[in-house]
């Protein structure tokens, strides 16, 4: 427990320190008047997060599909999205969101730690294929162009004929959920409630920078509100040690069609932006898909915690129950998603050691 403490203490300063340093290289502030600022606010670690209450509102079933990449990762990809339920609620001539997760600059240039851009394409062919018509954007916490730009999204977004829209483009409204923080609220892009659908597209990682402990469909939702909003004072301030608490709130904002969970290639430390020299990829090969972001998560993390113990990872994810994390059993609470395996079906495709993966979930 002390060691991993300090683990935790450790690579927060590392995270503290690339964020400033990524702040001035930037030329600006992380939403707060200068960038010590931002680390004063870091260094707040906050309360802890609440034990869980295991009192879940009714939710219906829930489906998550899990598929093996074989010669084709858009082959791959059909078939999970087919098998989570598919994108029959998408008409001709909608709008639809398309969010892959960016998450900034890589600090591992030989690494990536952004959705793969093949992904995003295969997203993209499938919600044409509806006769809607697909954009793609985020927000990354900093250096929006370069982020993006190392991703290979916009690339991909030229080479399909359709619109790369970052939110920076957009207005932002403000939600409050009405819950145990964001007191004051938090902005969303506009965007996102005038188009008909939302698809989320995550890259599964370890996220040991902070108390979030992994990334995925849930954490994603940090790029959903506004950067300033992600630095307010007190216990407001998201970067604490109940962040997963707050991740889950900010989950109350927007409801996606589809969760899409690229696992093609997964870290399982180091994430979830590479600050860590000794980070550890895994080609995985894996997509991951349903509508329901909290089984989505829970069966993500099975797959992170599978190949964790398998790397000999060391850090507190591996050996928690997926049912203990606090984004997941927070935004059950909160009637996001189902947190009951009795209620979660699981199709396995062709997924090399499944068993094995499934045991890290019950």
């Amino acid at each position: 427990m002390e060691s991993n403490r300090k683990s935790q203490k450790y690579n927060r300063r590392k995270f503290i320190k690339a964020i400033g340093f990524g702040a001035v290289a930037a030329g600006v502030s992380p939403g707060c008047t200068s960038p010590k600022k931002a680390i004063k606010l870091l260094l707040d670690p906050g309360p802890e997060p609440l034990p869980p209450t295991r009192v879940y509102p009714a939710m219906p079933r829930a489906l998550v599909s899990i598929s093996g990449v074989g010669d084709s990762l858009e082959k791959t990809l059909r078939e999970a999205v087919l098998a989570a339920g598919g994108l029959a609620e998408i008409e001709k001539g909608q709008r639809v969101m398309i969010k892959p997760n960016v998450t900034g600059p890589s600090l591992n240039p030989t690494q990536r730690i952004t959705t793969n851009p093949e992904v995003i394409r295969a997203v993209i062919r499938l919600v044409k294929e509806r006769g809607a018509h697909p954009m793609v954007g985020d927000r990354p916490a900093l250096m929006d162009d370069k982020s993006f730009a190392e991703s290979g999204i916009p690339r991909v977004c030229q080479e399909e004929g359709v619109e790369f829209y970052p939110w920076l483009k957009s207005e932002y409204v403000r939600f409050e959920p009405k819950q145990r923080y964001w007191s004051n609220g938090f902005r969303i892009p506009k965007i996102l409630t005038e188009v008909d659908h939302f698809i989320n597209v995550p890259m599964l990682k370890n996220h040991q920078s902070t108390r979030a402990e992994f990334t995925c469909c849930l954490k994603a939702f940090v790029g959903v509100c506004h950067p300033e909003d992600r630095w307010q004072e007190g216990v407001n301030g998201l970067h604490q040690n109940n962040i997963g608490e707050k991740i889950a709130e900010l989950n109350l904002s927007v409801n996606p069609l589809i969760n899409i969970v690229d696992a093609t290639s997964i870290m399982v430390k180091g994430g979830p932006d590479g600050i860590s020299a000794r980070g550890i990829w895994v080609p995985s090969g894996l997509i991951i898909a349903g509508k329901d972001r909290v089984a989505c998560d829970s069966m993500a993390l099975a797959v992170l915690k599978r190949y964790g113990s398998e790397n000999k990872v060391k850090l507190p994810y591996v050996n928690k129950s997926v049912w203990d994390q606090v984004q997941v059993y927070r935004a059950a609470e909160l009637g996001i998603g189902q947190a009951d395996p009795r209620m979660i079906t699981i199709e396995d495709i062709k997924v090399p050691e499944f068993d094995a993966i499934k045991a890290n979930w019950v």
